[in-house]
């Protein structure tokens, strides 16, 4: 099967120490040119297009490997899609400009009103972020570049979710917002996730909000997951679609050229399907898809399986309906609702 997904993280460093953040166990290397140019021949091999992520840690932190990236896909006419995931607090005009010459689309961590957002998303010092992030997502803004936001959904913010639409109304260049609940990784093992409850009235709450906003303004924000429902209440198949790993259509590249099936176990050797080198081992490819799905089994019988797809095998795995696992069927229930599925 080939490729649709690759995740290329071209360091493992960052200039932020979130309380949640999965990845904080990763090695803070740096991928060097030449990793990078074999994973991207390495999708490219079966010639279909595909989605090319640059993440972290930071990515920006490594903008000139970037600069080479986008060159080699434009210069060898390479079908891919590129898309950055970063912190926001490193843009400038300079580097805001290059991302757009690049066509490469940007989303933008950001996880509510400042007073929320500083509490989680801080400087190794403590510092709040979210001044740079506005200022960055505005250096955005002057050149017209639309962009998406990325909100990590808490304990501590679910109650404040709403305050995310309103900045992104605020903002005036953000078209899309999408929400990530915790990830038991990393640093995540010591936040508490939100409960069931909480994140059916927040959602509530972001829909309704987002409704009232965007006859306002006259134009409605996206939301990520009310997308993902329409789209997959059209489907075909019955799969785990919406999720790469689980379908063997997408991986993980660390610093090192180390191939992985899924982001949120980047260094676990269960997860573990080759290098850059060697290339991808199909065999183990397939048995963990496999395992993924046979783990997930149950959604399989759960009447909303059809909008779905099916929960993050990374946040159910182990948790037995916990509060981590069961926000996120009440997150897209209501994502489900609001797209009439």
């Amino acid at each position: 099967m080939p490729l649709r997904m690759l995740v290329l993280s071209l360091t493992g460093d960052c200039n932020l120490a979130c309380r949640y953040c999965y990845a904080s166990g990763q090695d803070r290397s740096m991928m060097t040119w030449e990793t990078a140019r074999r994973a991207i021949d390495l999708a490219a091999t079966g010639g279909a297009p595909f989605i090319l992520q640059f993440s972290g840690g930071e990515p920006l932190l490594a903008l000139p490997l970037l600069r080479q990236i986008a060159d080699y896909v434009r210069t060898n006419h390479i079908r891919v899609r590129m898309d950055l995931q970063t912190n926001g607090t490193l843009m400038t005009e300079e580097t805001a400009d290059f991302l757009h010459g690049a066509d490469i689309g940007i989303g933008v961590s950001l996880d509510g009103r400042p007073t929320v957002h500083d509490m989680l998303r801080c400087y190794p010092d403590g510092r709040g972020t979210s001044s740079d992030v506005v200022a960055g997502i505005q250096c955005l803004a002057q050149r017209g570049i639309e962009i998406g936001l990325t909100c990590v959904v808490t304990a501590e913010n679910v109650g404040e979710l709403s305050g995310i639409i309103e900045m992104a109304y605020y903002l005036g260049n953000v078209r899309r917002v999408g929400f990530d609940l915790l990830r038991g990784q990393g640093s995540g093992t010591a936040v508490r996730p939100a409960r069931e409850e909480e994140m059916t009235q927040a959602i509530a709450e972001v829909f309704a909000r987002n409704e009232h906003l965007g006859r306002l303004h006259g134009y409605r924000i996206a939301i990520a997951q009310e997308e993902q429902a329409t789209c997959l209440s059209q489907r075909t198949g019955d799969g785990f679609s919406h999720c790469h790993a689980m379908s063997g259509a997408g991986v993980h590249i660390d610093a090192a050229g180390r191939i992985f099936a899924c982001s949120s176990y980047v260094g676990d050797a269960r997860f573990l399907l080759g290098d850059v080198e060697h290339g991808i081992d199909v065999r183990r490819q397939v048995e963990v898809a496999h395992e993924m799905q046979d783990a997930m089994a149950f959604c399989r019988v759960c009447a909303d399986f059809a909008g779905c797809g099916g929960a993050c095998y990374a946040r159910w795995a182990g948790q037995e309906h916990s509060a981590l696992s069961n926000a996120e069927c009440a997150l897209k229930r209501s994502a489900m609702m609001a797209a009439g599925v």
